[in-house]
């Protein structure tokens, strides 16, 4: 296998762009609207309102419309890319066409640590919630080592399906994604029946008993970015659509507006029906370790807590299922840009897979289980990293919207703005993520930064082309540690609130103006590279884009 062009930041810079015609071109709307609705509603619906509610009692409500409205952003960055430029794994390999292979590398290597750490979380929320019927599985608030072995073995299930190919993974999905939707539902509507109570608000200490800081930082600590991070299934199986330029927005907005309006009602649950007898020692006591199903059953639901503890087995088994699947084109993306050996490129012949790449998410995802065992630990985690790759996405849709423009549609007026805003709003969830989280991905990041760097010199012969293309990343990057360590979310408290927090969304947003312009120098210096190139070359390269 050969690269097909000079360029490591083009199209046609695919490591094996003949893997991509392997992939098959099948998901309609409807199957598109059922895998993102499956990625999206999994364990998250079951702990995120819980961890919220813990974290920031009622101002909860606040981090889930921060949330809400950062995902309404990255969504609309998502279905402009794949109007543009359709392909698998493409949150992978959109920021290093539009930016270069050094903004390529730190988002390759965030999106898949994301692709590793994504399906231990949900097989760990799975075990976790069968702890109702298996207690041995839980020591404390972690699994027992019994319980991680028992997610392994999850791991193991789930990814044997994924082999086989789309439509087999459609046809379960389609059954997972109805009862997905109506438990939930049911949900909301039978607790806040039967246990509405408005002064739980008084008796926890008020809207914001823990000041409105704690509901920022519960907006990646508490689950809830994580809890919308299969909101970009569609656009990231683009390559695997019919029509994707009419499927994957209709399928990402359909999900977007349904999973809102279903986390905001459980979070009311959360707050409006837990027994009064729980807030004794406030928000921050409740200790529950099947939060739904235990308020189902102190309100007298009996048989609905145990329907709620066999839909907490299913539903983020449906995800678990969906999200191997899924999380598997991030790693082949990953290949795809170089980050990753060229090996796992490859796509089976009869099932049209990236079979290597599933597998290998699987292997290290069994060490993570085994090495953490608790949700919001897990959770937590991958939450930086979609952070870090939604702002480039932000900024990778505003420069190839510049340099691929269309003729009409609303992609042409607000690809600019929407970009702008995405990306600020990403650097403000990733500054309250917290210094105790910032100080442990930002060096996850360097390493594999690191050896990418020591690869890309050799191959490419040249440090400063690589360093001019994405520098604007690494100053982000020094940004958010620098600001983090003197500000209020868990530094010193140099940089008070809100002051902190005004500085990082000026300086994202001047970040923003410099990684635009970056990308916008880079396509130019792309197009120069492509009329340089000898016939058989440029040929090559058009026909790969």
């Amino acid at each position: 296998m050969t690269e097909t062009s000079r360029e490591p930041g083009s199209l046609s810079a695919t490591v094996s762009p003949g893997e991509d015609a392997r992939l098959r071109r099948g998901l309609g709307t409807a199957s598109l609207s059922l895998i993102t609705f499956s990625s999206v509603i999994g364990s998250g619906w079951l702990l995120a309102p819980y961890t919220a509610a813990k974290a920031a009692g009622p101002a909860a409500f606040l981090s889930w419309t921060i949330a809400s409205v950062a995902t309404l952003l990255v969504s609309l960055a998502f279905i402009d890319l794949a109007f543009r430029h359709p392909m698998s794994g493409g949150n992978v390999r959109w920021p290093q066409l539009a930016s270069g292979p050094l903004v390529g590398t730190v988002v390759g290597w965030a999106v898949f640590l994301q692709a590793v750490y994504a399906a231990p979380s949900e097989s760990s929320a799975v075990v976790q919630y069968a702890s109702g019927w298996l207690p041995w599985v839980m020591s404390g608030e972690s699994l027992s080592w019994a319980g991680r072995l028992l997610a392994v073995g999850l791991l193991a299930v789930f990814c044997t399906l994924n082999l086989f190919g789309l439509r087999l993974l459609a046809a379960v999905n389609n059954v997972v994604a109805a009862v997905k939707v109506v438990i939930p539902a049911l949900t909301v509507i039978l607790l806040l029946a039967s246990g509405f109570d408005s002064s739980n608000v008084d008796r926890g200490g008020g809207v914001a008993p823990f000041g409105v800081s704690a509901a920022l930082t519960a907006v990646v600590g508490g689950g809830l970015v994580y809890s919308f991070t299969g909101i970009n299934a569609a656009a990231v199986m683009s390559g695997e659509a019919k029509n994707p330029r009419r499927t994957v927005p209709r399928a990402t907005l359909i999900v977007l507006v349904g999973s809102v309006l279903l986390y905001l009602g459980l979070q009311a649950v959360m707050i409006f029906s837990t027994p009064a007898g729980l807030l004794g020692s406030g928000w921050h006591g409740i200790n529950l370790k099947s939060p739904l199903a235990a308020i189902a059953t102190l309100l007298g639901l009996g048989w609905f807590s145990t329907v709620l503890l066999a839909d907490a087995v299913f539903s983020p088994s449906g995800s678990l299922l969906i999200g191997i699947g899924v999380k598997g084109r991030y790693t082949y993306g990953a290949a795809q840009n170089g980050l990753l050996p060229a090996a796992l490129t490859r796509v089976d012949r009869r099932f049209g897979i990236p079979r290597r790449a599933l597998l290998l998410n699987v292997s290290i995802g069994s060490v993570i289980v085994l090495a953490f065992g608790n949700w919001k630990t897990i959770a937590s985690s991958l939450s930086f990293y979609y952070g870090l790759s939604y702002a480039a996405v932000s900024v990778a849709v505003t420069v190839l919207g510049a340099s691929t423009p269309v003729e009409k549609g609303w992609l042409r007026r607000w690809t600019t703005p929407v970009g702008f805003a995405s990306f600020v709003i990403s650097g403000l969830i990733l500054y309250w993520s917290a210094w105790e989280k910032i100080r442990i991905a930002v060096p996850l990041l360097l390493i594999g930064f690191g050896i990418y760097l020591v690869r890309s010199r050799a191959r490419a012969g040249s440090w400063s082309r690589i360093q001019a293309a994405g520098g604007w990343l690494v100053g982000f990057l020094v940004m958010l540690v620098a600001l983090s360590g003197l500000g209020s979310f868990g530094g010193t408290g140099l940089l008070a609130a809100p002051y902190d927090s005004v500085v990082v969304g000026v300086l994202s947003g001047g970040i923003w103006w410099l990684a635009h312009r970056s990308g916008l120098r880079h396509q130019h210096r792309l197009q120069q590279s492509t009329v340089d190139l000898p016939d058989n070359e440029t040929d090559n390269a058009r026909s790969t884009a």
